[in-house]
């Protein structure tokens, strides 16, 4: 598999398994030191036992959609761009979040993680 559709697979582990609440699976999508900041949120999230706090405390049951990847790779280091359309299960599935990713990720002995996400929220 090509870096790209490694990155992109990377990307759906993330989306489904916080859509799930998989924690495991959550986790193994990031590195030690994975750092989350989401621009309309009050705090961000450093590391693995945050990023857990983090998943952990969302209380919005959803699905994560993610589109229009732009991915670029420099060696063992690589940049994503994507869309996100967050849909809330508890509204119909309706639009509850529009924005875009801005990801660093790192290549580790298992494979693409990310080590940094950054989640620019749309809002109206």
């Amino acid at each position: 598999m090509d870096d790209i559709e490694a990155i992109k697979q990377l990307t759906a582990r993330y989306n489904r398994a916080f859509d799930t609440k998989d924690f495991e699976a959550f986790l193994a999508t990031w590195t030690e030191d994975g750092f989350f900041e989401r621009s309309n949120a009050q705090r961000s999230y450093r590391g693995i036992e945050q990023l857990r706090e983090m998943l952990a405390t969302f209380d919005v049951r959803g699905r994560h959609v993610t589109s229009d990847y732009i991915v670029e790779v420099d060696g063992d280091n690589a940049h994503q761009a994507c869309y996100l359309t967050y849909l809330d299960v508890e509204n119909d599935f309706g639009v509850a979040l529009f924005g875009d990713y801005s990801d660093d990720l790192v290549r580790t002995a298992d494979g693409w993680r990310f080590r940094a996400r950054r989640l620019r929220v749309d809002l109206p």
